[in-house]
């Protein structure tokens, strides 16, 4: 799709000398994380994120300076959640990201001139009591029901990562109740949501993946 790049990382392939040009914020959000394997794995998401970066804007990583948006809080330097981002020499790149982390590996997307929003799920995830009631339409419900039981925990997980791609590109995330939100609906000609193929982006079978961009050609 022209204008939007999406990538894999394994997060344990990831080194920690790029902890070096991650920013207050950063650090400050990591050193909240008390297991620590948690918060080896949210530094190595945010350092493949800033070479991802790096790469698509044609900079060093240590040229970019993080700025996230919220909803709620703004956007800046210092801000540590909400919509990933970044200034080069002060000013907005231009390039929408978008991140997701799920059982050792992240899903990486840009976007030059249009909302991006990825996500990535592993299926074992998607199994506990009451998932349905909370993250499913009462359409999807019914979809569901026609699903063969072995095929249920794929598509619940598809239908999970559509969700959180879809309200990641309008920048809402989990703001807004999942249950109200269509995964599988006909959007209008600025939306776009799609599955992902693990397979070629270079992930175990196990998970599901989507993209949905707002906006752009």
């Amino acid at each position: 799709m022209a204008g939007i790049t999406v990538r894999s990382v394994r997060l344990a392939d990831v080194g920690p000398d790029g902890e070096a040009f991650l920013d207050a914020a950063e650090h400050s959000r990591a050193a909240g994380i008390r297991d620590s394997a948690a918060r080896r794995e949210f530094l190595a998401g945010r350092i493949a994120l800033r070479d991802f970066a790096a790469v698509v804007l044609g900079v060093q990583p240590s040229d970019l300076t993080a700025a996230s948006a919220c909803p709620d809080c703004g956007s800046g330097p210092e801000i540590d959640h909400g919509r990933p981002g970044y200034l080069l020499a002060g000013a907005p790149t231009g390039v929408f990201l978008s991140l997701s982390r799920s059982r050792g590996w992240a899903l990486l997307a840009a976007g030059s001139g249009a909302a991006v929003g990825v996500d990535l799920e592993h299926m074992s995830g998607v199994g506990f009591a009451g998932f349905d009631d909370v993250v499913l339409t009462p359409g999807e419900r019914e979809l569901l029901a026609a699903v063969p039981p072995e095929q249920a925990p794929s598509w619940r997980a598809s239908a999970w990562a559509r969700k959180e791609a879809l309200l990641k590109a309008h920048g809402t995330g989990l703001r807004t109740d999942p249950a109200t939100v269509e995964a599988f609906a006909d959007f209008p000609d600025s939306t776009r949501l799609m599955d992902l193929d693990p397979a070629e982006l270079g992930l175990p079978p196990e998970f599901a993946a989507a993209l949905a961009v707002l906006g752009g050609t």
